[in-house]
């Protein structure tokens, strides 16, 4: 089976890694792989053009400007002219569209799959024109999706967001999928605790509520390490806001490159984001066993609940929550380990490779489950 995958870029995002985990296991199955990016790497975020081009048969990029262009409809057409690809699975608005519309003007007897990584008018930063030309746009993307032959939604909260646009569209919830490592036991003796988070700094990400819940607390034993990248101008602003040029303990870390090394610093991973298509970086921490705190809201506390770690409510809640973690990180190691064996038991049955591969392996193949 020859395989296209198309995205927007081969930036470290949470659809692009999830991608590049796709890919592999594809690949192990013997199957044909080939990547279309349709775009530029972010300058500010680490590129995995190196990791796919170890493991994908070939990366193809479009040169010429995207979306608008005929140049590069004609270099997306001569790509899959030359390679007949058997399906091609597209990633992002973006490519869901640039896809549709060489459809529409060509024929291709190919199983269009298409994923849907977010809730994507949801995610919206500053009163920009782009917000409005998001939401503008949404029922077209929902026309293009329903001509698709099926849609993936990564999960229960995107399909329902889905629903919201049109009621009767047809789709297959199927999550994103992780590695599981060896599980780890709490550490003991811990006199310095340190919390983590990782994720675009932006409002909808929640990080304001954690500087401020952080800035408010009296235990001074405590580091955060805040990782990943955000407009210069806001991450000023939030800096002056909570008045951080004071705090030695709260590190800006920029994008992360090494998120194995990053969670093995971290005694509590912090996830305060408000609005999430399914959180993968919070299944990320949980799969390198550290105790998350999160939001008590959908799609997050569909994956974590209080036996596996903490969650809040308000942000009172928040405060009182994060004190009771770390209190317990320093002194209960035995309800630590507990939790940490329930998280486990959890991916296991629920976000393990084998499971949820094979339900995109007979998409591919049936064209449905």
């Amino acid at each position: 089976m020859k395989i296209c995958h198309i995205i927007n870029s081969l930036s470290g995002g949470g659809a692009e890694t999830h991608l590049l985990s796709l890919v592999k296991a594809q690949k192990s199955e013997g199957y044909e792989v080939h990547v279309i990016s349709i775009g530029p790497d972010k300058k500010n975020m680490g590129s995995l053009h190196t990791e796919f081009s170890k493991i994908v048969n070939k990366i193809h990029r479009l040169k010429a400007p995207r979306l608008f262009n005929p140049i590069s409809y004609k270099i997306l057409f001569n790509i899959h002219k030359k390679f007949k690809f058997d399906v091609v699975h597209t990633h992002q608005p973006r490519s869901d569209a640039m896809y549709y519309i060489l459809r529409y003007f060509i024929s291709f007897k190919t199983l269009w799959v298409v994923s849907i990584h977010g809730k994507y008018d949801t995610y919206l930063e500053d009163k920009t024109i782009l917000n409005f030309l998001r939401k503008l746009l949404m029922p077209f993307l929902t026309y293009i999706w329903k001509k698709s032959d099926h849609i993936i939604c990564i999960s229960n909260e995107v399909g329902n967001w889905l629903l919201g646009h049109s009621k009767h569209i047809k789709f297959t919830v199927i999550n994103y999928w992780i590695d599981l490592p060896s599980l780890n036991r709490s550490g003991k003796n811990i006199s310095k605790v340190t919390l983590g988070f990782m994720g675009r700094l932006n409002e909808n990400k929640g990080i304001e509520d954690l500087l401020e819940v952080f800035t408010e607390l009296e235990n001074t034993d405590l580091e955060l390490l805040i990782g990943g990248v955000g407009k210069k101008a806001y991450i000023e602003k939030i800096k002056i806001k909570y008045g951080l040029n004071g705090y030695n303990n709260i590190k800006f870390l920029d994008y992360i490159d090494d998120k194995e090394e990053f969670f093995k610093k971290l005694h509590l991973f912090v996830f305060p984001s408000h609005s999430e298509g399914l959180g993968l970086v919070l299944l990320e921490a949980m799969s390198n066993s550290k105790l998350c705190l999160t939001r008590n809201v959908p799609p997050m506390n569909q994956i974590l609940n209080e036996e596996v770690g903490f969650i809040f409510n308000s942000q009172d809640d928040f405060k009182n929550q994060l004190n009771l973690a770390v209190e317990m990180i320093r002194n209960d190691h035995n309800e630590i380990d507990k939790k940490l064996s329930n998280q486990y038991n959890l991916l296991n049955a629920k976000y393990s490779k084998n499971k949820l591969f094979k339900k995109i392996e007979r998409i591919y193949i049936n064209g449905q489950l």
